[in-house]
């Protein structure tokens, strides 16, 4: 007889007799409704904790992210607040040197509008200018319009060389406005008059708010050259005492968005930027809709702007209408606390802060707690919904017995065998899941004593799984580390190229290597030409510039192959592997010409002296060096601006 059928009709012949119902079937409702009891007790409990502990984990990897990106920000800030110093210093010096004229971009075409406006009325590749109608252009207002032009290419290159960056501007006294890039409708924008003392940004820079004189930044504003909405980077421009103008570098608050708060965050969580007094700078779509607020990014310009109008007290969260709000926001931000839990509308957010030191603005991010919480709701109801249905099995199970016996012992079988399946099931799935479902007790001594083996085994194996994703992610952090700090040991600080020590490593290595006189490599030293000049002229800040626009010059004319690196001062070596005479002569050559053909900004055209010679076999590295440079030494008393082989 089948095993099976025989199992059936002793557990059909054993459910008949009376006493089964107090012996067994009794205590075992019992068990059932406690086990039950327990299900859900604990199912409640690890739910909250697992809540409780994502959420903690969520807020601290948020916090850790939103610092980082801080940093960033405030590196990128720092960028413009730098350009924008170097900005002032270059109108300092053209007010200091009024007899200097300059015209990088020839005579500007300048004219009367119909609106009495004095104007540039051709763009001839540099910036747009203003004189407001009320003012009386005699020969120094005139002279000052024109010689202006020598601040062009600086406006230009600064405006180029920053992609948040919109326009550059210096507004002066008598009311004078050179802004880059160039206005067609100068006069039509800026209208008859033109108050400078009305603008936010000229007098927030001058003495009485600004008396270091350094860059600082605005809040949002309307700009009057029909930008739309700005934040403004600004520095006053003094001769002596006196306050000449402002310039400064407009970041749109549609490019702030997309250059700086574009970020990827876990979690959908929303970042926004807001000012020192708790205005909104900046903010995605996302915190449009939970603020009810949409961002300013443009304007219709119907007329002139006297006026630069900041942006209205609903965007200040300190000034919410919704009381609860305001209160939250108020305690947080004067708080300084890093992390808050914020209740909008009913529901819940974690609110994190991190302050941009460059410009005292703060960097919030947002993120609904629900949407955290979400997986772990599932997960507790589905869990429920299983303890629901292990209670409608159980119900009909026991109906089932008393009314027919032979269903009733299916069901036990069916029982039975139930967990050995989800064992088996669990044991193939073992290892595809980071986190193992646990089993459940099944009221069998021998097969509960197997899930909990399993379940112990699956518990260790986890812990161990995270161990070793725990310890890779030290090791990439570690390594990440290592490469950071080699890259800073083996690069020049100022031009981003090789150092010294790293070339000559290169070099040494190159020489180890050379055997054969046919396989030689090529080694190049260029200086720059009357460099000197530029610092005692233009200053040292000049002077870095035309470094980094020379490596950056040298660095596009080179092979992928060639290593280029900072020898000293004003002097570049490079070494270029597997090269013949010919190439190290054509290379040199091709480098000189690309540098002649350049116009620097602020200094214009600049030159460069090559000395090049190929590596000998056996030479060492001390005497190829000295080779070279008496090659760019005689390049040099030739004349300068020339190649010389020492070949």
């Amino acid at each position: 007889m089948d095993l099976n059928i025989k199992l059936r009709f002793h557990l059909f012949n054993f459910f008949n007799e009376s006493t089964y119902l107090k012996s067994a079937l009794i205590p075992m409702l019992a068990i059932e409704l406690v086990l039950l009891t327990l299900y859900f007790s604990i199912n409640l409990y690890i739910s909250t904790r697992n809540q409780d502990m994502l959420l903690r984990e969520v807020e601290n990897n948020l916090l850790t992210i939103t610092t980082i990106e801080a940093k960033s920000i405030d590196n990128q800030l720092g960028e413009v607040a730098r350009f924008t110093r170097l900005l002032q210093h270059a109108q300092e010096t053209f007010f200091a040197h009024p007899e200097v004229c300059r015209l990088p971009n020839g005579p500007p075409r300048l004219e009367r509008d119909p609106n009495g406006a004095y104007y540039k009325a051709e763009d001839n590749g540099g910036a747009s200018l203003y004189y407001a109608a009320t003012t009386t252009i005699g020969e120094s207002e005139q002279r000052k319009a024109f010689c202006s032009e020598d601040l062009d290419p600086l406006f230009k290159s600064t405006v180029d060389a920053n992609p948040i960056v919109t326009q550059a501007y210096l507004n002066t006294r008598d009311a004078m406005v050179r802004v880059y890039p160039f206005m067609h409708n100068a006069a039509e924008r800026f209208g008859t008059t033109w108050d400078v003392n009305e603008l936010a940004f000229y007098y927030e820079a001058d003495a009485a708010h600004n008396p270091e004189r350094r860059p600082v930044w605005t809040s949002a504003y309307l700009d009057p050259a029909g930008q739309g909405w700005v934040i403004s980077s600004i520095a006053p421009v003094y001769r002596g005492d006196v306050l000449e103008g402002v310039t400064g570098l407009d970041v749109t608050i549609e490019r702030f968005i997309r250059h700086i708060l574009d970020l990827n965050l876990s979690w959908q969580a929303m970042p926004f930027m807001v000012d020192r007094d708790g205005t909104i700078l900046a903010m995605p779509p996302g915190i449009e809709q939970i603020f009810g607020l949409r961002e300013l990014l443009e304007h219709d310009y119907a007329g002139p702007l006297g006026t630069t109008p900041s942006k209205p007290d609903a965007y200040n969260i300190l000034k919410s209408e919704n009381p609860s709000f305001r209160t939250g926001m108020l305690e947080f931000f004067r708080s300084g606390q890093s992390l808050s839990e914020l209740r909008i509308d009913e529901t819940r957010y974690v609110l994190i802060q991190q302050p941009i030191p460059q410009t005292g603005w703060r960097l919030m991010v947002l993120v609904n707690e629900q949407r955290i919480l979400a997986p772990i709701e599932a997960l507790r109801d589905l869990s429920n919904h299983i303890g629901y249905a292990a209670i409608g099995v159980m119900v009909v199970f026991y109906l089932g017995f008393l009314l027919l016996l032979l269903v009733s012992v299916q069901r036990l079988s069916n029982h039975i065998v139930s967990p050995i399946h989800a064992l088996s099931a669990a044991t193939s799935d073992l290892g595809q899941r980071l986190h193992s479902q646990p089993l459940q007790p099944a009221g069998i001594l021998e097969v509960d004593q197997l899930s909990h083996n399993f379940n112990e085994m699956a518990v260790e194996l986890d812990k161990r799984t995270s161990q070793l994703v725990e310890a890779k992610l030290a090791k990439q952090v570690q390594e990440h580390e290592a490469r950071t700090l080699a890259r800073m040991a083996n690069t020049d600080l100022l031009t981003e190229v090789y150092n010294r020590r790293k070339i000559e490593a290169i070099l040494s290595e190159e020489l180890a290597s050379l055997s054969d006189p046919d396989d030689s490599f090529g080694l190049i030293l260029c200086d720059i030409d009357h460099f000197k000049l530029v610092n005692d002229q233009h200053g040292h800040l000049a002077g870095d510039q035309v470094l980094i626009e020379m490596t950056r010059l040298l660095r596009a004319q080179l092979r992928k192959g060639d290593s280029l690196g900072r020898w000293g001062g004003e002097e570049f070596l490079i070494v270029c592997p597997q090269i013949n005479r010919d190439g190290i002569e054509q290379t040199a050559e091709k480098l000189r010409l690309g540098i002649a053909g350049h116009g620097f900004p602020i200094v214009g055209t600049m030159t460069a002296s090559f000395g090049v010679t190929l590596a000998r076999p056996g030479e060492s590295r001390t005497e190829l060096v000295a080779r070279v440079d008496a090659a760019l030494y005689a390049a040099k008393a030739a004349g300068r601006n020339r190649v010389h082989s020492d070949i």
